[in-house]
């Protein structure tokens, strides 16, 4: 299901939403496959127990929650109904991920982002510093680049806590790994008034002039996108230390 214009219009109205990815990773961190994913994020009992609490969870106690589903395998898809009561909301995986497909409703969302008066939180690792000023990120909580979520998650959820004002509305962006889906779960719980988005590795190119995926559009054609919310100062040299360290922390699998 394609739902990029649905999160721009949740954002606008101010109705909360989430949209959850669940890829490979996940798939195989749930059915305790030895390793990690391609990000090094280890495969742990935790988070394996954690990523099927939440999509149950999510699923089945929820009314506005969409799921991303990397489409080239039914047979994770198979899995991932067989543990739910309800019918999943099933969403592209790509439905935030700056690729060819719905490039021009994408380019909308990130703008509506930016422009709604909501406060926006982001959780992601120290080098998508940029993300604060391509969506006016009122708070930025930071996390490793992997493998935070056995030892950090219940410092994270009392950052946030402290945080968060349950009188008011959030737009929270989580770029965290597969750790993410579960931080969106607990923090729904906490509360459910707020919007989440797993952009996952989705703005890594265009903060960090680094691909962590190998397939994504070049630098210069994110930049010509998304060009009414790059700011003035985004070329300035002082992200040049940013940079360099994106070539040696993200993607490392490529």
């Amino acid at each position: 299901m394609e739902i990029t214009n649905l999160l721009s219009t949740a954002i606008i109205n101010k109705t909360p939403i989430s949209f959850s990815k669940y890829g490979d990773g996940e798939y195989f961190c749930a059915n305790s496959h030895n390793g990690h994913n391609c990000d090094n994020d280890n495969y742990t009992e935790k988070l394996r127990n954690g990523l099927i609490e939440s999509f149950k969870y999510m699923v089945n106690n929820t009314d506005n929650s969409y799921i991303g589903f990397w489409h080239h395998d039914s047979s994770q898809k198979l899995f991932w109904e067989k543990i739910v009561e309800k019918k999943v909301k099933w969403a592209k995986y790509h439905t935030i991920i700056m690729d060819p497909e719905n490039r021009i409703e994408k380019v909308n969302l990130y703008k509506t982002i930016k422009q709604s008066n909501l406060k926006k939180i982001l959780v992601s690792n120290p080098l998508l510093l940029k993300a604060k000023l391509l969506f006016n990120i009122d708070y930025m909580l930071t996390v490793p680049f992997n493998n935070w979520f056995d030892e950090k998650f219940e410092i994270l959820i009392g950052e946030f806590k402290k945080l968060i004002d349950p009188n008011e509305q959030y737009i929270v962006i989580t770029c965290a790994g597969m750790g993410a889906k579960v931080l969106i779960c607990e923090l729904t719980k906490l509360f459910p008034n707020n919007i989440y988005l797993d952009f996952g590795s989705a703005i890594d190119k265009i903060c960090t002039k680094k691909t962590s995926r190998g397939w994504e559009p070049s630098y210069e054609e994110l930049v010509n996108d998304l060009s009414e919310i790059i700011p003035s100062n985004w070329n300035d040299t002082k992200f040049e230390e940013i940079y360099k360290l994106a070539n040696k922390k993200l993607g490392i699998h490529l």
